[in-house]
C-alpha cells in the first residue's frame, strides 16, 4: 500500500518528502501503534460480549483511553514538526476521525448504537494503523505485500466476524462470528456453528470467495517475494560484470597507451 493509497483512506502517515524530524518521529509511532494493536487484539472477544464482567469492562475502559491519548499525541506531534501541515491533515483524516469518535464515545456524549459503532471504529483503526506501521518499518519483513496481505485479511475477518454477529441469530458474541467467519473463508466448515437465514447464508458465501482473494493474494506475494530476490541476484551478477568488464577496459586503454609510447 502505497503512501497515495494510505491517504486515501485516511492513514497515509508522514510523507517522505516531509521533515526528517517528522519522518524519524512518524517512524516511531509506527511502531508504538504496532505494540497497541498487539494489546487490543486480545480484547476484541470481549468489545460486544454483553457478559463481561465489570473488571474487564474497567480494563478495558483504560485501555480505551490509551488509545485515545497515543493517537492524539501521534497527530497533533506530527503535525507541529510536519513541513507540510495541510497535506498531513488531508491524508490523515483518520486518524482525527477517530480521536473525535473516541473522545465522544468515552467522555458519554455518544449512546446507542452510535456508541458501539464509535467502539468498533476504534479497533478497526488499530489494524489500519497496524498495517500502515508494518508498511513504514519494511524492512522488518521479507518483503512489502506480505504484511499488506496480513493487513488485509485482519481487516476482513474482523469485519466478516462484525457481519455474521448481526446477520446470524444463532450468533450470541463476537467470538463466534469471528469463528465463524474464519471457518467461512477457510472453507472448513466444522459444523459447529453454521448459517441459518438466507441474509447469513449469502454473506458466508461472499466470505468464501473472499478467503479464496485472500489466499491467492498471499500465495502471490509469497512468489514475487522469490521472484524478486532473483532478479535482485541477477542484477547484482550484472552489475559487478559491468565493474569488471570496465576495469578491463581501463586495463587495455592503458596497455595501448603504453604501447603507442
Amino acid at each position: 500500500m502505497n503512501n497515495k493509497i494510505s491517504a486515501w483512506f485516511g492513514l497515509g502517515g508522514v510523507s517522505q518528502k516531509d521533515s526528517e524530524v517528522a519522518r524519524r518521529w512518524g517512524t516511531r509511532f509506527d511502531r508504538l501503534m504496532i505494540l497497541l494493536a498487539v494489546v487490543m487484539l486480545p480484547l476484541l472477544v470481549f468489545i460486544t460480549d454483553e457478559g463481561m464482567g465489570e473488571h474487564s469492562d474497567r480494563l478495558l475502559n483504560i485501555l480505551e483511553w490509551l488509545v485515545l491519548v497515543v493517537f492524539s499525541l501521534e497527530f497533533f506531534v506530527l503535525l507541529a514538526f510536519s513541513d507540510y501541515r495541510t497535506s498531513y491533515v488531508r491524508g490523515n483524516w483518520c486518524n482525527l476521525l477517530i480521536i473525535v469518535v473516541s473522545a465522544l464515545s468515552l467522555l458519554g456524549l455518544v449512546q446507542g448504537v452510535w456508541f458501539a459503532a464509535a467502539r468498533f471504529f476504534r479497533i478497526i483503526t488499530i489494524f489500519l494503523l497496524a498495517v500502515r506501521g508494518l508498511l513504514s518499518t519494511g524492512r522488518w519483513f521479507l518483503a512489502k505485500g506480505i504484511p499488506l496481505a496480513i493487513g488485509f485479511s485482519l481487516i476482513a475477518w474482523v469485519l466478516s466476524g462484525l457481519g455474521f454477529y448481526f446477520l446470524e441469530p444463532t450468533i450470541d458474541t463476537f467470538g463466534e462470528g469471528l469463528w465463524l467467519a474464519f471457518v467461512s473463508a477457510s472453507t472448513v466448515g466444522y459444523g459447529d456453528l453454521v448459517p441459518t437465514t438466507a441474509s447469513a447464508r449469502m454473506f458466508a458465501i461472499i466470505m468464501v470467495l473472499v478467503g479464496f482473494g485472500l489466499f491467492s493474494m498471499a500465495i502471490a506475494s509469497i512468489s514475487a517475494y522469490f521472484v524478486g530476490e532473483d532478479e535482485k541476484l541477477d542484477n547484482e551478477r550484472i552489475h559487478e560484470d559491468i565493474v569488471n568488464l570496465r576495469s578491463e577496459i581501463k586495463e587495455l586503454r592503458e596497455e595501448l597507451h603504453h604501447n603507442r609510447s
